[in-house]
């Protein structure tokens, strides 16, 4: 009887792990409320109506974790268009229309440099990884 309790609580647990480690490797602002980002991403739904791989940019902002993601590394510097681009292109497709959209969110980038916040709030990670001990 306790072997089904112990399987589903190990199940449970290697979940959060590989939460974990996802939330490990995703761009600043991904996932923690950041208003200038937030805005940013207010403004390329609206200035951007184009569609990336035939799907509206507003729907991949509300159901892509991967598209906020990219677009979170691109907004605070670390990436710069070309590799937005190229990711795009490789996750998606690089058709003209897709190629518009992505002029589009570049050229709404504000030029002046944005801090990225930490991954989580609070945590102190500021884009660097903590020193060694």
């Amino acid at each position: 009887m306790m072997q089904p309790f112990f399987l589903a609580s190990s199940s449970r647990l290697v979940s959060v792990a590989a939460t974990l480690v996802l939330l490990g490797g995703c761009a600043p602002g991904a996932w923690n409320d950041q208003p200038d980002f937030d805005a940013f991403m207010d403004t390329i739904e609206t200035a951007c109506p184009q569609r990336i791989n035939g799907i509206e940019i507003s729907t991949l902002e509300n159901n892509s974790a991967s598209f906020l993601d990219i677009n979170s590394r691109l907004y605070y510097g670390k990436i710069d268009a070309a590799q937005f681009r190229q990711y795009i292109h490789g996750f998606y497709d690089s058709s003209a229309e897709t190629n518009q959209a992505i002029d589009c969110i570049i050229s709404h980038v504000p030029k002046q440099g944005r801090t990225a916040p930490g991954l989580l709030p609070g945590s102190g990670y500021e884009g660097k990884p903590p020193a060694a001990p």
